[in-house]
């Protein structure tokens, strides 16, 4: 359940929905899900560029109060700026992924899911038919012959 104030316990709940959105992605019942959940990851996305940004500017923020463990300053500073840079590069990459994604997004907003065809008489390759094409009549439903 997400805080709103604490970023620790927040970043760990959004590691574990991540964590669950790989196991449950695995199958889709329905492809026609896969728009919804390609969105929801263009928002996860943009979410995280902007944690990234904001994780960097604290480094910078609050780089006077930086010390390796030793009690060196010089040293705390130099780490506090290289890890901000390398979390802007992170920023950065992810907003390429996210430009990604949404084109992605785009694409698979056009597709029309149709049925899985269905195999009624044997021998009959499914994937040979048209997908426009009537079933034949002997797999239609509801009908006598």
């Amino acid at each position: 359940m997400p805080t709103y104030y604490d970023p620790v316990a927040d970043a760990g709940d959004a590691r574990e929905s991540v964590r669950a959105l790989a196991h449950a992605s695995r199958a889709f019942h329905d492809p026609a899900d896969t728009y919804q959940v390609v969105g929801e990851l263009l928002g996860t996305l943009r979410s995280l560029e902007q944690v990234l940004e904001q994780v960097a500017a604290a480094h910078v923020r609050e780089q006077d109060r930086a010390f390796l463990d030793n009690g060196d300053r010089s040293g705390g500073l130099i780490e506090a700026d290289t890890a901000a840079r390398a979390l802007r590069q992170a920023a950065a990459a992810i907003g390429q992924a996210e430009r990604a994604v949404d084109e992605a997004s785009q694409h698979s907003g056009r597709i029309a899911w149709h049925p899985a065809p269905v195999a009624d008489e044997p021998g009959v390759d499914p994937f040979s038919r048209d997908p426009f094409d009537a079933p034949p009549i002997s797999s239609r439903r509801g009908l006598s012959l």
